[in-house]
This record gives structure tokens, C-alpha cells and sequence, in this order.
């Protein structure tokens, strides 16, 4: 019986997390793999077989949301999702994932091409959007457009370039492979790719919402605390107004996440989640830059770090992507419909 069964509900898991987090600040990405897989947050989602709990994506929202209120710096998303890609093709990679021994990351844009020669495959090409590339042990990449292969960062032909990007806290590099041979087992199933994908825009939007939430608890506070005039800021109508939407649109991501774990809940759904965290992220981060002002760009007042790691999420995920195939399928959807309509 898997812990499921035994009534365990996601949100137990928040509290752990956020201490979890809270540890990692000052530990390496190494000491962070360790101490988060102590604490069983590595594997939330990977099977029994290989140290994990064997629970649903649910239960890694609350981790992951509090990995992005805390601006934890460990690609633990990816972490999670490759425990479970990889315990049925490579359960020891897999464990070793789980148990921090090894660390793991998902070059999340471009794709490589595979060529076969005997037991292994030569790929070529460039990735980028891979988080903490130059530290890990194993990189995961695309094959053409729905396969993927896991690739260690130490074999000849692999040049890792420096990070550039909006997160600082999580770097994020591009990878050269030139003729990069690998063993045909490092092959992962037809189609893992596009679940993996899947699975991990509702993590994104779980990352965002942590953010999110954070951003709007310190603009609360801001508001509350900081007088101008003889009063507080939240004396202004307008800024109390202005909370209230962004409260709006953070509760609008909790439950477009609830809807995208549920029982019938498809890609849609899920694309949809990440769609609509990225859209009120974006604007409850930026608003609560704006109520603290030039405070909002200082290091100890971390929203202007917020606000980069939610944009970085959006690029990472492609989100005008998302949104343009969101678009077309619905225009597809309803066509047929307005043909039958015209016809009459």
C-alpha cells in the first residue's frame, strides 16, 4: 500500500519542505542534494524500488512551491522528475538521484540528433535551458521531438557554456554534444519526452506560485508597516485595491494547479496551470516591486530575484510557445463548428 492510501494529503509535506529549504542556504549544490534527500524530498514521486515514496505529482507541488518561495538554488524539479524517468530504464542512476549521491539535470530547449552504431548512439547538437549544467553528473536531452537520452557531462565531445540568464540563483547553461557517444540503454522510452514535459509545467507553475505568494506576503507587510505622510502605504486605496487583485490571481494559481493534478486532468490542464502562473506571477511580482520601490531591487529585499526566477520559468517552459499550440487548438476545436454554422 503506497503512503496514499493511508490518507497522507500534499499539504503535510509544505512544512518539511520550507525547513528543508530554509537548511540549504548556505550549503554547496552537493550538501543540498544530501540534505534534501534526507529529508525524502528527492524522491516524492520516484517508485519504492528505487528509495522513493511512490506518491502522485501532487504530492511534489508543495515541495517544488516551497523550493520557489525559499529561491532555493538546486534544480530540484528536475531532480524529481528524472527520479521517476529514470527508475524503469535506469534504476541506479535513478536511486542515485534520489539518494543525493548524484546530481541530475534536463536541458529543457534545443535537441540533439542520435545516429546507431552497435550498442550505442553518437548524438550531435546544442541544448540550452539546463539548470546548474557544469556541476551535474548527468544531463537529460531531447531527441527530435519526442525522445530523450541521459548523457553523462564527463563524456568527450560535451563543452558546457557559461550561464547566462535571469535567475541568479539557479544558473542555467547551453551544451555543445559533438559526436557524443553513449550506450543504446542511456535511451529513454518513445515518448517519455512529452510526459516529462508535461509533468513538469505543473511544477513550474508550483515554483511560481511560491514565488508569487512570498512577493505578496512581503508587499502586505511593506504596505502595512511603511508610513508616508502620518500613514501607511495601505491608508491609498489604490494599493489596498491593487493587493486584493494580486490575491485574486494567486488563489486563480492554486486552482488552475489543483485542477491540472486531478483524476482527469490532461496536458491541457496542465499547460493551462503553467500558462496562468506565469501570467499572475509575473504580475504579482511586479507589482509588489512597485509598492516597495527602490527597495524592491536590493538584495535584502529578495522580490526583484522573485521576479527573475518567474520569468526565467516562463522561458524555460516556452511559454509563448505554450500559448501559440494552446491557441491553434482551440481555433481547431471550434472550426469545424463555425463550418457547420456558415454552411446553414
Amino acid at each position: 500500500m503506497t503512503l496514499t492510501g493511508e490518507a497522507l494529503q500534499p499539504s503535510e509535506f509544505a512544512v518539511t519542505a520550507a525547513r528543508a529549504v530554509a537548511d540549504c542556504a548556505d550549503l554547496s549544490l552537493r550538501e543540498q542534494a544530501k540534505h534534501l534527500a534526507n529529508d525524502g524530498l528527492l524522491g516524492v514521486i520516484a517508485a519504492h524500488d528505487v528509495g522513493g515514496l511512490d506518491l502522485p505529482l501532487a504530492f511534489a507541488v508543495p515541495v517544488v512551491a516551497a523550493a520557489g518561495s525559499g529561491l532555493l538554488g538546486f534544480p530540484l524539479m528536475e531532480a524529481l522528475l528524472l527520479g521517476r524517468a529514470l527508475q524503469e530504464s535506469q534504476p541506479r542512476t535513478a536511486e542515485a538521484v534520489v539518494s543525493g549521491e548524484m546530481l541530475a539535470t534536463i536541458a529543457w530547449q534545443g535537441s540533439v540528433s542520435a545516429a546507431r552504431e552497435g550498442e550505442s548512439v553518437v548524438l550531435d547538437g546544442w541544448v540550452a535551458r539546463a539548470a546548474c549544467a557544469r556541476e551535474a553528473d548527468y544531463l537529460l536531452v531531447r531527441i527530435g521531438t519526442s525522445g530523450a537520452a541521459l548523457v553523462s557531462t564527463n563524456s568527450n565531445g560535451i563543452v558546457v557554456e557559461d550561464a547566462t540568464g535571469l535567475d541568479l540563483t539557479v544558473p542555467e547553461h547551453a551544451v555543445h554534444l559533438e559526436s557524443v557517444t553513449i550506450s543504446a540503454a542511456n535511451i529513454l522510452p518513445e515518448n517519455s519526452w512529452n510526459v516529462l514535459c508535461s509533468d513538469a509545467n505543473v511544477l513550474r507553475a508550483a515554483a511560481i506560485l511560491g514565488s508569487a505568494e512570498t512577493c505578496l506576503t512581503l508587499a502586505q507587510e511593506h504596505a502595512s508597516t511603511r508610513r508616508q505622510f502620518g500613514r501607511a502605504l495601505s491608508y491609498n486605496q489604490a494599493i489596498r485595491h491593487a493587493l486584493a487583485r494580486q490575491k485574486l490571481g494567486l488563489e486563480g494559481i492554486r486552482h488552475a494547479i489543483t485542477r491540472s493534478v486531478g483524476d482527469e486532468a490532461g496536458a491541457l490542464q496542465r499547460d493551462a496551470a503553467f500558462l496562468a502562473a506565469g501570467v499572475y506571477g509575473s504580475a504579482i511580482s511586479e507589482g509588489a516591486l512597485q509598492i516597495h520601490g527602490g527597495m524592491g531591487f536590493t538584495w535584502d529585499v529578495p522580490v526583484h530575484r522573485h521576479l527573475r526566477r518567474v520569468r526565467a520559468l516562463q522561458a524555460q517552459g516556452d511559454a509563448s510557445g505554450v500559448l501559440a499550440a494552446l491557441g491553434r487548438r482551440y481555433v481547431g476545436a471550434i472550426a469545424p463548428a463555425s463550418d457547420v454554422t456558415a454552411s446553414r
